[in-house]
């Protein structure tokens, strides 16, 4: 039976990445640092496939998008940068069997046709939210294939669904998988932040912060929208994703990093797992 061995949040600002940054990066030294290990944790556990999440992938409002592309690639052209480049084998059978149980939970994912990715713009490449954290892990492990799925603007409580549907999935397999969810907090911490200032930037990633390590999933599901939208944020959906493949058998999330640099809030921590059965954590918890 396959094992989600552990679950990591990791942020994507392209200005980590030297090249990139030219020096600027040192500001975030800190979140670089916790990057680092994250990433060394990662080679530890040698997992077969990455899944990962990100809200930068071609994300609709009812449809959870991954392509059926064999070969994922992106680079850092867009910041400048084309020579800084990645390509991953895309795990094709494991994305089928998630679409699998996305659609008996009743929730519709998978690839679109040509005509359709040409309606939407879409072109497959690997967006910065995957390209990022991945330029950290696959310079420690790199004996993986990956499952790129974008973050939709479902419900939340939807969107942990479907990640209940992923790791029933992973079940089904006989894989060592690793769940990255790629996000940015608040992109409004300061005047200079790229959306501007709202107080409830600060608010919200300390509410977010605080939540996640009480391991009060139930209270980050029932988040209210325009809490969200006020603070700016993009990685809530792919944490509530992450949360949902947990589905209870998280001990809770350890923090490693959190700061606000350049007015945009980057959260690094690991989600800590128990991996007994659902029904053998509740067998243990009403023993006590």
């Amino acid at each position: 039976m396959g094992k989600i061995l552990n679950g990591y949040i990791l942020p994507h600002p392209p200005i980590l990445i030297p090249e990139i940054g030219g020096g600027r990066e040192e500001e975030a030294a800190a979140t670089i640092k916790a990057m680092k290990k994250a990433a060394k944790e990662i080679a530890e556990d040698k997992p077969d496939t990455i899944i990962l999440s990100s809200p930068h992938a071609p994300c609709f409002r009812d449809y959870v998008y991954f392509t059926e592309k064999e070969q994922l690639f992106g680079s850092f052209g867009g910041f400048g940068h084309p020579e800084v480049a990645l390509s991953f084998q895309n795990n094709l059978s494991l994305g089928a069997l998630i679409k699998k149980h996305a659609d008996h939970a009743g929730i519709p994912s998978g690839s679109l046709s040509g005509r359709e990715k040409e309606l939407y713009g879409i072109t497959d490449i690997l967006d910065h939210g995957a390209l990022v954290p991945l330029y950290f892990i696959q310079k420690e492990w790199k004996d993986f294939r990956l499952v790129l799925i974008s973050t939709p603007f479902l419900p939340l409580k939807e969107i942990y669904r479907f990640g209940q549907a992923i790791g029933e999935a992973v079940k089904s397999t006989d894989e060592r998988i690793v769940y990255v969810a790629s996000g940015d907090l608040s992109h409004r911490l300061t005047k200079e932040a790229p959306a501007g200032y709202h107080p409830k930037g600060r608010e919200y990633d300390e509410k977010l912060i605080e939540l996640l390590e009480k391991n009060q999933v139930d209270e980050i599901l029932q988040t209210e929208e325009k809490f969200m939208e006020a603070a700016g944020e993009c990685g809530t959906r792919s944490v509530v994703m992450m949360l949902g493949v947990f589905n209870g058998q998280q001990e809770g999330i350890k923090v490693y990093h959190y700061e606000g640099p350049y007015g945009v809030g980057y959260l690094v921590a690991k989600g800590i797992l128990n991996h007994q059965s659902k029904e053998e954590k509740e067998f243990r918890d009403n023993e006590r």
